[in-house]
């Protein structure tokens, strides 16, 4: 299910660490990232947003399209920690 919904929004999918996240990326320096757990929670899931070029994170309840989420990023992203 959550794979659906990173597909939908525009992301690529990376199933390299499929057992332990769910990736999706945008061939560029944007991911997005959720726990498999995340989709079988009663809670809505977190999705953590990074920007690898500039080392920032942020977490979001929606599914944003790459582009929004280079946006919220930069209007909110945080060195990780």
């Amino acid at each position: 299910m959550i794979e659906q919904r990173f597909a939908r929004a525009g992301w690529q999918l990376d199933d390299s660490f499929s057992e332990y996240l769910i990736i999706g990326h945008n061939s560029g320096r944007l991911s997005i990232l959720a726990y498999p757990e995340a989709g079988i929670t009663e809670e809505d899931p977190v999705f953590e947003l990074i920007d690898h070029e500039r080392d920032l994170t942020y977490g979001v309840q929606e599914v944003p399209p790459p582009q929004r989420a280079a946006q919220i990023l930069q209007e909110h992203g945080q060195p990780p920690e």
